[in-house]
């Protein structure tokens, strides 16, 4: 715990000096960043598929915890929408600024058009722009409503610029999973007790799934494309069961036996993410 407190008030400052200097850079500080917090929290991450080339690009994804954020962040180097608190938040208030978060006050729907207008201005800056349509975070077994209001930012984006420039835009459904339900956060859970269980605990294993976009054209009923999206990532955890229900039904011979099998097996279920 003390090593990763020392990483955070060193790391953080100099992440932020780096992204400054990001122009001569060949890799994203903030992606290196991440996976640096990603293997300090000792989360394995295993990825089917890949963000889209596609530009403009919007990505939406279930939400299971504040690891999905670091997750994400260490494959890509993936702009979010986060609700306005998550900025005062100690830690992750300071890496999702970084990354050049979106904030929204979800008290207040007077602030969604900003919102929307902020993503669409990143989205056309040629940033991946990622969202959680349930807006809240739930335990990965149930998928919630994927709401339509941020799907907006799509159509705001295409009435700023013309057919040539940008014919759609393309919406990109993503699943996440954990190994153990202990990942999940809550309702209003506390961060750093939540935080403490993920350090002490047992080592999570995190799979993220890409599915194939969805095309957002001009005229396009968002609520139709939320629901898409959000039946898309449903299919893909339907089809790769949650890791976390994986680990509960494996019954190993023996204690002898089965450290062997368990370590081979993790070793081919791992992929390296690529940096981007």
């Amino acid at each position: 715990m003390l090593a990763f407190l020392v990483f955070l008030c060193v790391g953080i400052p100099a992440q932020s000096i780096a992204m400054r200097l990001r122009r001569s850079a060949p890799i994203n500080p903030s992606i290196v960043f991440c996976r640096v917090l990603i293997r300090v929290l000792r989360v394995k991450i295993s990825v089917s598929g890949a963000a889209h080339s596609s530009r403009p690009l919007l990505l939406a994804a279930n939400h299971v915890s504040w690891i999905d954020v670091l997750a994400l962040g260490s494959l890509s180097g993936f702009s979010f929408l986060a609700k306005r608190e998550v900025g005062s938040w100690p830690l992750i208030g300071a890496i999702a600024r970084q990354q050049g978060t979106v904030f929204v006050d979800r008290k207040r729907r007077r602030s969604i058009p900003a919102a929307n207008a902020a993503m669409a201005e990143r989205m056309l800056e040629g940033r991946r722009v990622l969202l959680f349509p349930e807006g809240t975070t739930g335990d990965g077994r149930a998928l919630g409503v994927f709401r339509s209001s941020h799907f907006a930012s799509a159509r705001d984006l295409l009435a700023r610029v013309g057919a040539a420039e940008a014919e759609d835009v393309a919406v990109q459904p993503v699943a996440i999973s954990y190994s153990a339900l202990s990942a999940a956060w809550l309702g209003d859970a506390a961060l750093l007790p939540h935080l403490w269980q993920v350090l002490t605990g047992e080592p999570l294993r995190c799979r993220i799934m890409f599915g194939e976009p969805l095309r957002f054209a001009r005229g396009a009923d968002r609520k139709l494309i939320a629901r898409e999206a959000g039946s898309r990532v449903a299919l893909l955890l339907a089809a790769a069961p949650a890791l976390a229900v994986a680990e509960s039904q494996r019954q190993p011979r023996d204690e002898a036996q089965a450290a062997p099998e368990a370590a081979a097996a993790a070793e081919l279920c791992v992929e390296e993410p690529k940096l981007a």
